[in-house]
């Protein structure tokens, strides 16, 4: 499901993960995680990540990110089994554009074998588990002529 096969007509810029964490009163939002290709939006590969944080303009410590074999996330994260991991570091924060940082080797945007899309993602601070989500296909919002 990547270019053409995908069931839109709005131009795909990557994926994305909005993540929550939990907490008593329910689920905050944390921010999100965008995959993408800077020099090629439409591509079916991420070649970078881009985080934006809901809460806090920098990233205080590093933050590893986790994307398991499996999306369910009511699976304990120990079971969920993991198929690719990298570290957020402290960088300067752009509030527009977030944190960004390009990945070590380029992740298919597909869904199913080496795919991202569907996978859950979590996000920890050491053994704390700080926030999880789903990654989706990411669409561009359509541009209506003046």
């Amino acid at each position: 499901m990547c270019g053409e096969q995908t069931p839109s007509v709005a131009p795909r810029i990557g994926a994305r993960v909005d993540f929550f964490s939990p907490s008593p009163q329910g689920h905050l939002p944390l921010g999100n995680l965008l995959f993408l290709n800077p020099t090629s939006p439409s591509s079916c590969h991420a070649t970078h990540v881009r985080f934006q944080h809901a809460n806090h303009p920098a990233l205080d410590e590093p933050i590893l990110v986790s994307i398991h074999t499996t999306g369910d996330l009511t699976e304990p994260l120990g079971d969920a089994g993991v198929m690719k991991q990298f570290t957020l570091r402290h960088t300067p924060y752009n509030i527009t554009q977030g944190v960004d940082m390009p990945l070590g080797a380029a992740l298919s945007l597909n869904v199913g074998n080496n795919g991202i899309i569907g996978r859950r993602v979590s996000m920890r601070r050491g053994e704390e588990v700080l926030a999880d989500g789903i990654v989706g296909f990411n669409f561009a919002p359509a541009v209506s002529a003046p």
